[in-house]
Order: C-alpha cells, then structure tokens, then sequence
C-alpha cells in the first residue's frame, strides 16, 4: 500500500507567508497606475461552452477589476454573473446538421452581422480599444477598427487553419489561409498564447515583430492553496486514497484512454488509488464504456461537469494532477489553475509545455504519448509525497513569479494601447 500524503501539501509556515504573498500581488494587481480608465469593446463570435468562455469571462473580469467599462458585442447573449454564453439546443442541432462549405459560408456572412452591431456600439460607446477573440473568416473586427481608427487587439487561442486542416475540415482552405493571414497580420497588435503557435503564424506569412506573446493565465483569489478539498474526498469517499486527477473538457486527443490504461495494466487500485475525472465531452462514452468492461469502477470516477467556482475544490482533492496530452500550440489553462492551487503536475514533454513548466522543478515531464513514461513518472510520484508537495509548492509561486495571472494580461493589453 502507498502512502497517503495529506491533500493539504503546505506546511503552516509556508501557508502562512503564501497568504501574505498572494495578498500583495492582488493589492498590487487593484491599482493599475497611471492608465485612466478606458472604454473597451469586447468582441467574439464563439459559442462554445468551454475554456473559451472562461477566458472571455475572465478577461472581461480583469479589465473591470482593473477600473475600465467594457461592454460586448457577440453572436449570443451572455449572463450577467460569469458572462456565460447561452447557446440554444435548436442552434446546436442546425450547426451540427449542416454541411461544412455551408458553416464556412455562414462564418464569412457573419461579417456583415458583426460589423453592424460593431458599428453601432461604436458610435454609442467611443471605446478606446476594440478587443476580439479570433474565429476563422471573421474581419469585421479589423473593418471597424480601421473604418472608425481604434486600435484592435486580436487574442488568438490557436491557428484555426493550421488546425482546422490537419483535421481536413476546410473546404475552402486557400481562403482560410488568407483570411488567417491578412487578419493577424493587419491587427494593431496579435497576441499568441505561446511561442510555438507564433511560429506557426509566422510560417504562414504573419510578421513576428505584430505578434506578441501572452499566455493564460488565472485568479488567484479562485484559486489558491489555502482551498480545501476535503468535501470532494468525502463525497467520493476517498480520504484513504491516493487521487491521480484531470480537469477539462473529454476529448479524444486528451489522452485519457491512456490515463484509464495506466490504471488498469499497473492495477493502482490495489495500491490504494484512484483515478478522479472532472468534466464531460465528447470522449465520454468510450472513456465509461472502457471502465465498465475492465471492472474498474472502484478505481475511476466521473464526476461529470461541474460549475466553474467548484473546479478548484476538486483539483485540492488531488495529490497528482495529469495532463495526459495538449496540442503542440496550445497553452492549457488547466496547468494554470493546478498551479495556482498548488497541485504536483505531470504533463507531456513538449516545447509549448516547457514554456510553462520546468521539467523536476515544477512539475514532472513525461515523453509525448509514451505510455511507459507516463507510468514511470505517475509511480515514482505515488512513492514519493516529498516530491509532491515540493513541485505543487514550487508551481505555485511560478504563478506570481512569470505573471500567469488575468490581471497581467489586462494591464500588458492596457500598457500597448496607453503607449507605455
């Protein structure tokens, strides 16, 4: 039987000067200095209901926290709480229906919608700053900006057509490209959430010196050490066991197959652990379909999808939070957040990951879809809770250190257009 380290990793002192520390970084973080306040326009056509609508809403957060208006021009309505989208079940259903040249067709009339509403919130608000969130074939960011002369910061989460057409879903893929292309390359200023998606860009004939990088990041009032996962451990009854977890949306190339695999081949159940899976998605009937036909549900448990304001409860339950797979341009905000709590994190030995985490310092580094490597790095942390409690203790502080939080995002946003 392995050891079962206390959920909790940091010791009272250390508790103690943490709370001190994040207290002044939030102060600090309230005054914003010399930019008065702004007007900003926040624009996106996104429906989806997943880490982009929490990073929409958290950005909004941070530019208001920060003492700036900021009103949003979208497709959909979002509530007024956490400016969530609400996506109806007839929409869902007729963009899942229709054929692809007919999505891309609907992407490029949306233009004409968009710079309507744009316009009209212009001449109604006078912002200072228009920011969107990139969609393939959407310009009507760039007409307006350019049709009225406010700057545009374009945030881009990920090339969509190097994406998109590695996944052959384009039918019109030249005029994706351009579109990518012309729309990065003509923004005021783009911003990438990693050093290997600019270079994707770049490749694609965007100019470096209009790029800048900007990672994700979190809230550290959300999330923090100071959380108790006890609820979560009793609720599952896990307060004997040891939690290998992951947060986030199932999809297939997540590799959680690979997860359920480990837990099988190696049968950790026996050793006193188990495999706790926040979230739902699309991979979620192989992943149970999986569990069901290998006896496993002692040793894995779904806890389906939960709101956003109880995922770092969760993640406190954990003693060692995985991600299993992330595309090679992404920049995951998962890692953000198991950070923050100051969680033991094993991740995929690649360059956008290495951009966030130093491999025996921060977390622990395992070769790109090696299952044995995965195995290896998950079993030595099982046997060794000092390690643990050192790269979740270290992983933390990297958070204020690098500056992953929303609010630094704001403030760099601010900063390029005051001019500073």
């Amino acid at each position: 039987m392995i050891r079962v380290a206390h959920p909790d990793v940091l010791p009272t002192p250390a508790a103690i000067l943490n709370a001190l520390y994040v207290l002044c970084i939030e102060q600090s973080l309230k005054h914003p200095g010399s930019l008065r306040s702004m007007q900003i326009l926040y624009h996106h056509r996104t429906q989806s209901e997943d880490a982009q609508g929490i990073h929409i809403s958290e950005m909004i957060k941070a530019f208001r926290d920060l003492g700036h208006d900021v009103e949003m021009v979208a497709l959909v309505a979002a509530n007024e709480e956490r400016e969530r989208k609400v996506r109806g079940n007839q929409w869902k259903w007729f963009v899942d229906w229709m054929p692809r040249w007919f999505y891309e067709l609907m992407s490029l009339l949306y233009n004409l919608y968009g710079y309507y509403r744009l316009g009209q919130m212009i001449k109604l608000k006078r912002p200072a700053l228009l920011y969107e969130r990139y969609s393939l074939n959407t310009f009507c960011g760039l007409w307006a900006s350019r049709r009225w002369g406010i700057p545009l910061v374009l945030e881009v989460n990920a090339p969509l057509y190097h994406e998109e057409s590695k996944l052959g879903k384009l039918t019109f893929q030249r005029l994706a490209l351009f579109s990518e292309r012309w729309i990065c390359s003509h923004s005021t200023w783009t911003f990438v959430v990693s050093h290997v998606m600019k270079d994707i860009l770049v490749q694609e004939g965007v100019p470096p010196e209009k790029m800048v990088v900007v990672p994700n990041g979190i809230d550290p009032q959300q999330f923090h050490p100071g959380i108790s996962g006890d609820a979560i451990r009793k609720r599952y009854q896990l307060e004997d066991k040891l939690v290998i977890g992951f947060v986030g949306w199932f999809r297939p190339w997540h590799g959680l197959e690979m997860l359920l695999e480990i837990v099988y081949e190696m049968r950790l159940a026996e050793h006193g652990v188990c495999l706790l899976l926040v979230g739902d998605g699309p991979a979620f009937p192989e992943l149970h379909h999986y569990v069901l036909s290998h006896s496993l549900e002692s040793a894995v448990i779904f806890t389906g999808a939960v709101k956003q304001q109880d995922v770092a409860a969760h993640i406190a339950a954990m003693d060692i939070a995985v991600q299993p797979s992330a595309p090679e341009y992404a920049c995951p905000m998962k890692i953000f957040e198991y950070m923050g709590v100051g969680k033991c994190i094993v991740a995929p030995d690649q360059p956008n990951i290495r951009e966030i985490l130093d491999d025996g310092e921060t977390g622990l580094l395992f070769q790109v879809g090696d299952k044995a490597s995965l195995s290896a790095a998950l079993w030595k942390l099982l046997h060794d809770p000092e390690q643990r409690a050192a790269l979740g203790y270290k992983a933390h502080y990297r958070i204020f250190e690098r500056g992953f939080l929303w609010q630094t995002n704001a403030k760099k946003t601010l900063a390029l257009v005051s001019g500073a």
